[in-house]
């Protein structure tokens, strides 16, 4: 029997859990305003401590944004490595006893990794569970052990999961062949403020990190990890060493040395410029002349949203969720991944002012349908599903 039958406490408690903050403080804050205005007092269970794609002080930011909007926070040392079998044990007892002491309507999910424990622990305690999968880390391309490891994971999961939410395409069809949710739907990403990043020319970024005006400037935005794979766009900068072309990342993660160490070795660290994390991005976005997305993986990228919602032509790798956003020959090239020699003929082709105007136009207009309006009116809809389940039951 579900514990959410016969329900007698006035108290209307939903948990969010996510592996870190960032990935709550990032692309979960309008889902948690959602929920308020319902009248649900949110709980949020993540790690506030470690693995965070953002420095200690955004951290502290996403807190004190929680605690303003009334949001009850719980430390789970969730650990984001499906194999690290001992940390994954503790989080589980830690969920478990959250889940004992709370009765909580439904869960909603995000992580793989938190995704699972989170599913296992409301299996066991009769909690409806909303699911957002932001990527499979099983697609078309993907190495052999991530089918092997994490697709019969998921598969057995969703046979207990209500809401399988998915943020791209490819794998919203994936998932309607192979999981058993009993909904699955697709929503386009994770939402952004498609106003935020319109392009206004500023000076002052490029004389503050003495970037030469007539300079072709390249951007990345996201942690400074293999996976985003910023390496291959240094390498290709080496190869084009004779245009004046310069790089900025945003982003802070443990690559950070070995990257610069690579750039000094290409004898192109004067032309990079690692920012670490930054909330002012949009003012990098309004001074960069291309997006350069090279990941390796990617599910619905926020980053590569907000570029085409500031009017930059984007150079990415051919992966899933890059295509789905990218269209070759109007908003962007794409590159397979590891091709230096594409990238470089891709960045060339692009140094042509009149085509990257064209080309920004083109996602500006494109990104509208991926508007926080139009993704948070999804899932307000899949919310007040759930509410009326409760309220039945």
């Amino acid at each position: 029997m579900s514990r959410n039958e016969g329900y007698r406490n006035q108290t209307k408690e939903v948990l969010m859990l996510a592996s870190v903050v960032s990935m709550i403080g990032q692309f979960n804050m309008e889902n948690i305003l959602i929920l308020r205005k319902m009248g649900y007092e949110v709980h949020v269970a993540c790690n506030f401590l470690k693995g965070n794609t953002c420095d200690r002080k955004q951290v502290q930011r996403y807190e004190q944004k929680l605690k303003q909007m009334h949001v009850v926070c719980h430390q789970w040392d969730c650990p984001r490595k499906v194999y690290a079998a001992g940390k994954c044990q503790k989080a589980y007892l830690q969920l478990n006893k959250l889940m004992k002491e709370h009765e909580f309507l439904w869960i909603h999910c995000h992580s793989p990794v938190g995704g699972v424990l989170a599913r296992l622990a409301a299996r066991k305690w009769g909690m409806r569970v909303i699911y957002t999968a932001h990527g499979f880390h099983f697609y078309k391309g993907a190495p052999f052990k991530n089918w092997l490891l994490y697709y019969p994971v998921e598969k057995l999961l969703s046979y207990c999961t209500d809401v399988l939410i998915t943020v791209n395409r490819e794998d919203y069809c994936l998932a309607c062949k192979k999981m058993h949710a009993k909904k699955i739907v697709y929503i386009p990403g994770v939402g952004i403020d498609t106003q935020r990043f319109w392009k206004s020319q500023d000076t002052q970024f490029r004389i503050k990190y003495q970037i030469p005006k007539d300079a072709l400037l390249l951007l990345s935005v996201g942690e400074l990890s293999r996976r985003k794979n910023h390496r291959v766009v240094l390498e290709a900068l080496a190869a084009l060493k004779k245009y004046k072309i310069y790089y900025v990342i945003c982003g802070q993660g443990e690559l950070k040395t070995e990257l610069m160490c690579l750039a000094r070795k290409l004898l192109v660290d004067q032309r990079i410029r690692m920012i670490g994390f930054t909330e002012q991005v949009d003012e990098i976005y309004k001074n960069a002349d291309i997006f350069v997305f090279p990941s390796c993986q990617e599910g619905m990228p926020a980053a590569l949203m907000e570029a085409m919602s500031a009017g930059l032509p984007c150079v990415v790798s051919d992966i899933r969720g890059n295509r789905e956003l990218i269209d070759e020959g109007q908003g962007g090239v794409r590159f397979e991944v590891d091709d230096i020699g594409g990238l470089c003929r891709a960045l060339l082709f692009l140094a042509d002012r009149q085509r990257r105007e064209a080309y920004g136009a083109y996602n500006r207009k494109k990104i509208r349908k991926y508007d926080n309006c139009v993704v948070m009116s999804e899932m307000k809809k899949i919310y007040e599903e759930m509410a009326g389940f409760s309220i039945c039951q």
